[in-house]
Parts: C-alpha cells; sequence; structure tokens
C-alpha cells in the first residue's frame, strides 16, 4: 500500500475559510472512495489534532501528530524545512500533498510533493500586503512551481496565470478543481429569518469581505439606486462574511447610499443557516472580479437560487454558464437593472451537470489517479 501524506500544518481551524472547506471536502471524497491501494497520513498540529480525530475511523487514514501549533506560524515554517522531511522519511513517505502554496523549500528531500496553488493574489492585488509579505508569496509561488512534483491549479483561469508569471512546463502542472458538497438536508427552518429582520424571497443575499476585489461597494450603491426610484424589486440586503472593523465601513456606506437601514449584516452563520439564507433569498448576489474558483454561486445554484454574479476570472468558467452576469461588474445602474428587468426571476439552468462536475469523491478521484501515476 503506498503512503501518502498531506500536509495539514497549515491549518487553523475556522480561521482559514474556503482552503479549509476545500481540503475537508476533498478528505471526505477520498474517505467515501476508501481506495485500498493507498493510505492517506493526515500531519496535523496540536491545536488543529481534534477536528481530524473523525478520520481515524477510515482503514485509508491515519493521523500523525507533528507536535507543533498551527496558530504559530514563523515556527511552523521553520519545522517544515527542519523536520518535516525527517519525520516523512522515518514513516516511509514520500509522496506529500501539500494543500496551499506553503511547500517546503528545505528538509525534504528525496519527497514528491504535489502542491495546490488556489490564487496568486498578491500578483493581482499586492495593495492588500507587506512589502515583506508580498516578497515572502512570490517566494512560495516560485518554490511551488519550480520544485514541486506538480502543481495542482483549482481552475483552468489559475492554471494560465500561472504559466503567465512562473514559465513552467505545461506538463507539471494540472487543473483540479475544488470538491464542493452541500447537504441540500441540512437546512434551518425558515423561522430564524426574523431575527436577521427579513420575510422569504424578500431579501438579497451575499457572502463576501471587504476586500476592493469582492466589489461589495457596487451592490450596496445598485441597492440605493433601486430604493430612489421606489422600484418595486428593492429588497434589503444580507451579508454574511463581512466582520471586524469592516463593519463600520459597510454600515457608513450604506448611509452614503440611503439605505442604512435596509443592509443587514450577519455574524458567522453555521451551514445549515447559510443553506437557508441561500434557499430563501430573492437573488443571490456575488460581485467579486477575482476569484480562484468561487465556491459561492455554485452552492447557491445548489440550494435552488436565483443568481447574478459577473464574469471576471474563473467565475464564469467554473459555473459553467449557469448563472445570470452583469458585463460591468462596476457599473451599479447594470446590476439594479438586471434585477428590475427580471423581477429577480432569472433563468437559471443549473442542473445536476454541475453537481455531479464537483462532487466529492469525483475530486478525489482524480487526486488519486494523480498520485497512483
Amino acid at each position: 500500500m503506498k503512503k501518502v501524506a498531506i500536509d495539514l500544518t497549515w491549518l487553523r481551524h475556522k480561521k482559514v475559510g474556503g482552503t479549509e472547506s476545500s481540503i475537508r471536502n476533498i478528505l471526505d471524497g477520498l474517505a467515501k472512495l476508501n481506495d485500498s491501494r493507498i493510505k492517506f497520513v493526515l500531519l496535523t498540529t496540536i491545536d488543529n489534532y481534534e477536528s481530524f480525530s473523525a478520520y481515524e475511523k477510515y482503514e485509508n487514514f491515519e493521523l500523525l501528530q507533528s507536535g507543533i501549533m498551527s496558530d504559530n506560524k514563523k515556527k511552523r515554517i521553520i519545522w517544515q524545512n527542519t523536520k518535516m522531511g525527517k519525520l516523512l522519511r522515518k514513516q516511509g513517505i514520500y509522496d506529500c500533498l501539500e494543500p496551499v502554496y506553503g511547500k517546503p523549500f528545505g528538509g525534504c528531500r528525496g519527497i514528491k510533493f504535489y502542491t495546490i496553488i488556489h490564487d496568486l493574489q498578491a500578483m493581482h492585488y499586492p495593495e492588500y500586503f507587506s512589502k515583506g509579505r508580498n516578497m515572502w508569496m512570490r517566494f512560495e509561488w516560485w518554490i511551488a512551481c519550480h520544485t514541486s512534483h506538480k502543481v495542482i491549479a483549482i481552475s483552468d483561469y489559475v492554471r494560465n496565470d500561472i504559466l503567465k508569471h512562473y514559465h513552467i512546463s505545461e506538463d507539471n502542472i494540472v487543473t483540479i478543481y475544488d470538491a464542493i458538497h452541500i447537504d441540500k438536508n441540512d437546512v434551518a427552518e425558515a423561522s430564524i429569518l426574523p431575527k436577521y429582520g427579513i420575510e422569504e424571497g424578500k431579501y438579497y443575499y451575499t457572502v463576501s469581505s471587504l476586500l476592493p476585489h469582492k466589489n461589495l461597494e457596487t451592490i450596496i450603491k445598485a441597492l440605493g439606486i433601486l430604493k430612489e426610484k421606489n422600484s418595486s424589486c428593492f429588497y434589503p440586503l444580507v451579508i454574511s462574511g463581512v466582520g471586524g472593523s469592516s463593519k463600520d465601513t459597510v454600515i457608513q456606506l450604506a448611509k452614503s447610499c440611503g439605505v442604512a437601514d435596509d443592509v443587514i449584516l450577519t455574524p458567522f452563520v453555521e451551514n445549515n443557516e447559510r443553506n437557508r439564507l441561500y434557499k430563501s433569498s430573492k437573488v443571490f448576489l456575488f460581485p467579486s472580479v477575482f476569484e480562484g474558483f468561487g465556491m459561492p454561486p455554485i452552492e447557491a445554484l445548489a440550494m435552488g437560487c436565483n443568481v447574478l454574479t459577473t464574469k471576471e476570472t474563473s467565475i464564469e468558467e467554473v459555473t459553467c454558464g449557469y448563472c445570470n452576469y452583469v458585463d460591468n461588474p462596476y457599473d451599479e445602474h447594470e446590476w439594479a437593472d438586471k434585477l428590475q428587468s427580471s423581477d429577480g426571476k432569472f433563468n437559471n439552468r443549473y442542473n445536476h451537470e454541475l453537481e455531479e462536475k464537483y462532487r466529492m469523491d469525483k475530486i478525489a478521484g482524480e487526486f488519486i489517479e494523480l498520485l497512483m501515476k
């Protein structure tokens, strides 16, 4: 039986958002397949070990604790580059799946790394990061691209972006999409809606942060336009994902657009509550202009939502044209017109083909095929 390590030392439970969802969906798919040819050794830390303990019940999984803390980034990087390789070789492991770009650059001679790159955000938005952080990420991407046995991109958009910036051989990079799982039966009762002051089918919903590329400002402005027109398509906007000091910025923006009482910020929502917010919304709005993959529109489609989004970067690719799209993502008038002209009743074409495309065990099978070559 072949042994393959999966490095999870970077994972800070419930703190790394989409990357955590992505790897956990892959793990669930691998567990479902239970391929007897391969044993996955989950390399965990003191503080995230417990969150992976459920996988110990599967015959093809084994947990290995590193003895470090995922929260201590500096010590983690030192450990990865001084002790990780020695630990893996001692266990007879010579293949390692690295689910994020932070592949070790030292101490791992003889071990083949399969490194997943989710996007090259700092290439496109360097202003998000300090100079030192920018340099570090670019260095890590270079290491991952030029020393990994295989680089895995989560969309063709990301694959082409990597080829453009790092000029590696096309044979050394593959596209394997993110695995997506939504339990359509895991939906909170509609009775949760009044706590947000909303009614079934009478609000718009989005999942977003306040980073500029998420383009949240545009749909708040569009909401203001609909209100000013006294449009029958004017409804409150519910936003999940904005936290901390960003809340004040959103509140001030809403005030300036005349919709201070119509923008509702949720705290962190569990999956069942998020699914209800998807399912009961009039339209799910996703104004982002930069995504390596972008799960929310697909999740929303799976829950039967009308979805209005952009065609930027990977979004049209991964949604397979099943959503409704704006041509100019920064034009709040176009967003308002699309909502008003359709009354939110878009012709979404979601079907089981999209669900099949990102099924957990299917994506997991693609990883197994790559690892067994």
